[in-house]
């Protein structure tokens, strides 16, 4: 009986702790190529801020990501740009793309908690 609360116990602390996980500012980078214009990206728990005051709302969801199991995505469209992050990925960081639709232009990045 106490393996079954002390079980229960975790499952509700990992719960919460997943609620949370994001609850810090990170700060984003391009992989590679740049969508020009953009000179800082930061995600917040609910919007990504592109150049400090360009604010995109996200809406969380959960995705299978094959042998990581369900992970979080985050996906936004606002002020010509559409965000997609995924966190597929063996170590704590979100990765995806940013669309800038005006300008037909993508770019990969990449959100972690190192500023």
């Amino acid at each position: 009986m106490q393996k079954i609360i002390t079980a229960s116990l975790l499952l509700v602390l990992l719960a919460f702790l997943q609620t949370e996980v994001f609850a810090a500012t990170l700060k984003c980078s391009f992989k590679g190529a740049h969508v020009r214009g953009v000179k800082s990206i930061q995600l917040t728990k609910e919007s990504l801020i592109i150049n400090k005051d360009l604010e995109i709302p996200l809406e969380k969801s959960r995705v299978r990501c094959g042998n990581f199991g369900r992970q979080t995505r985050l996906d936004g469209m606002a002020l010509g740009y559409q965000v997609i992050l995924k966190s597929c990925t063996t170590d704590a960081e979100l990765e995806g793309v940013l669309i800038d639709s005006v300008n037909e232009v993508a770019a990969d990045v990449y959100c972690d908690d190192e500023e």
